[in-house]
């Protein structure tokens, strides 16, 4: 589980520091809000995914693990667009 997280966290991170950049946005909220706001999403996200849903399909294994990492990044960078769809 914690390596997980510590997936998801560094992916998060690379996300709302690499979107701006990528789409030659403005950071409404800045550098800080764009790094921490997906990496909370993203982590809380793998979290209730891992623990609570992914049992309940009765699914296991490695592609499961790297599955839910990459669907918290991907909600992450979802996560920023609409936060700059609410802003302007």
């Amino acid at each position: 589980m914690f390596a997980l997280l510590l997936i998801t966290l560094v992916g998060s991170i690379l996300v709302g520091w690499l979107v701006p950049l990528a789409f030659k946005s403005e950071r409404p909220y800045g550098l800080a809000g764009d790094i921490i706001i997906p990496s909370i999403v993203g982590v809380v996200y793998a979290y209730i995914i891992y623990e609570f849903v992914v049992p309940m399909i009765g699914w296991s294994g490695l592609f499961i693990f790297f599955g839910v990492a990459v669907e918290a990044i991907f909600m992450a960078a979802i996560t920023l667009w609409i936060l700059r769809k609410i802003k302007s």
